[in-house]
């Protein structure tokens, strides 16, 4: 018994070999309204190497049977790809997706089974067909018969998709297609025709017509994987648009060895900048690093051995300091397991001196009101930076390690801007934080410590949100500092108000109302002016 299951086995697994059907794509998504009527068309294949004499399939299966019709033509043979004896090398099924106008608006889905004469497993199509009500604008795309494709492709050749636009509206339209987020050192290119058009490009269709693109991208290094959207957008009613995705990996070079070295573009002196250097060989090993430099430039390496595998690259961080400005040179010695050396990188590194700052601070307007009255009245070379829901986004941090920055000012106290925020920005760079119990104490303590010698007035206004934004504006028109406070001062603002008027404030604007009467009196009494703003 056992012997005649494992001729069985044997048996089906040299059928398999011998005849293998295939097709150019096992899904289609299509959209259509009532009453509608478009085609498709699928193309079989016979990977293996053996002709195939008949190829059969179910009745379409699912809630989309009614809405799918197909033919299969009739052939001799289908040869194997490879050869040219055969009169086919492939088969082309016509696939009509069609509405009957009475049916409901919905996601209709379905299936089909193909087998050819071999006892090779059956071949599955999927199929998803969405009925809408058709509207005076409207956009389909689809991307190989559906809404996402994948594709590889080898180091600068492009990767190949057929594009599918639709106007689904009822009248004539400009349809605008675009790749809106594309990659650094990624291109994407349409032809119609052969005739290349660069993104993004419009297209005039009538009602109904359906424009069928070639879409071209190109990426960047070798082993990159990037999903890539691809939009069309009504230009008579942006509302209505839609989108596909492009997956594309680009294959590894076949190299020996490869070597990137990543290092900061700008470094900052007395500050801690992360480079790395990313290994590729084509076998599995530990090649260890041995980082050499001059004195002013500091270098640790986080790990002295990096893991490389045939189809793995590995990658080795270190962290820099450079102690004074200037070009430094940097060699990583790089040998294997066995002792044996690999090509030594050598890069620079330039360093500055710099006294540039940015400010970090909380999203609510009060806060972000007083670090850009500062950032756009007086000094427009510091960026200010606000955090999400109480933390700093990718974005953030990215930017914050790219600036040639010598310190980051925290404006609020803990309850505004939370340690573990500044914990991190910590270990990147010095920071500074400005912050009293309230908004009124870090007003004053903030433009105490920030606004230059002789500022001569200041712009009073409430915690009245609205009120406070158009004194932000007056404030920053004048370049004067903005304090929003309401109460009498503290001690801390007390302390803090002594010392700008010790280095020439005289004047005090007065901002709308909801100021309390004894903090207006407790300024005149100190001797300076008061005015109304105007």
């Amino acid at each position: 018994m056992k012997l005649v299951k494992l001729l069985s086995i044997l048996m089906l697994l040299i059928a398999v070999s011998a005849a293998e059907l295939t097709a150019d794509r096992d899904r289609f998504e299509v959209e259509l309204h009532p009453g509608e009527v478009t085609k498709r068309t699928l193309i079989l294949e016979n990977l293996g190497d053996a002709p195939i004499f008949e190829i059969t399939s179910i009745p379409v299966a699912g809630r989309a049977k009614e809405l799918i019709t197909m033919e299969i033509p009739k052939f001799e043979k289908l040869g194997p790809e490879s050869e040219d004896i055969y009169d086919d090398e492939e088969i082309k099924v016509d696939i009509t997706f069609s509405s009957p106008p009475e049916m409901d608006p919905g996601t209709y889905t379905g299936f089909v089974y193909f087998f050819d004469d071999t006892s090779s497993l059956p071949l599955l199509v999927e199929f998803e067909v969405e009925l809408t009500e058709q509207e005076s604008y409207g956009v389909s795309l689809s991307i190989n018969d559906a809404s996402s494709a994948s594709a590889t492709a080898d180091p600068d050749e492009p990767a190949e998709f057929e594009l599918m636009v639709r106007n689904a509206g009822l009248f004539k339209d400009v349809i605008s297609v675009d790749a809106p987020h594309l990659p650094p050192r990624w291109t994407a290119t349409l032809f119609d025709r052969e005739m290349p058009m660069n993104l993004p490009c419009n297209l005039t269709l009538a009602s109904g017509v359906i424009r069928v693109l070639e879409l071209n991208i190109v990426g960047g290094r070798a082993g990159d994987r990037q999903t890539i959207e691809i939009s069309a957008t009504s230009l008579s009613d942006p509302s209505k648009n839609a989108s596909v995705e492009a997956e594309i990996e680009i294959n590894q070079e076949i190299r020996a060895y490869e070597a990137v070295l990543e290092l900061p573009d700008l470094m900052v002196v007395n500050r801690t900048h992360t480079g790395s250097i990313k290994i590729k060989l084509n076998v599995d090993e530990k090649i260890s690093v041995r980082i050499e430099a001059p004195p002013d430039l500091l270098v640790m390496p986080q790990n002295q051995v990096i893991a490389v595998g045939k189809t793995k690259s590995g990658v080795g961080e270190f962290t820099l300091m450079a102690t004074r400005p200037g070009r430094f040179t940097i060699e990583l010695v790089l040998h294997d397991s066995y002792g044996i050396p690999l090509p030594t990188e050598r890069a620079e590194v330039f360093a500055t001196d710099t006294t540039k700052f940015a400010i970090v601070t909380g999203d609510g307007l009060l806060y972000r009101a007083l670090a850009l009255s500062y950032a756009e009245g007086v000094n427009d070379t510091v960026p200010v930076i606000t955090l999400t829901g109480g933390e700093l986004d990718e974005g953030d941090i990215e930017e914050l390690e790219d600036l040639p920055l010598a310190k980051v000012v925290i404006l609020g106290n803990e309850s505004v801007v939370p340690p573990d925020v500044e914990k991190l920005i910590e270990e990147m760079m010095p920071t500074e934080r400005i912050g009293g119990d309230d908004i009124c104490e870090t007003s004053w303590l903030f433009a105490s410590i920030l606004w230059p010698e002789n500022t001569e007035e200041v712009v009073l206004t409430g915690t009245d949100e609205v009120v406070a934004f158009a004194a932000y504006e007056k404030a920053k028109k004048i370049s004067a500092p903005l304090i929003i406070c309401s109460s009498p001062p503290s001690e801390t603002s007390v302390a803090a108000l002594k010392d700008m008027m010790d280095r020439g404030l005289s004047k005090v604007l007065i901002f709308g109302g909801g100021i309390d009467q004894a903090l207006i009196e407790a300024l005149k009494d100190a001797g300076l002016s008061i005015e109304e703003a105007t």
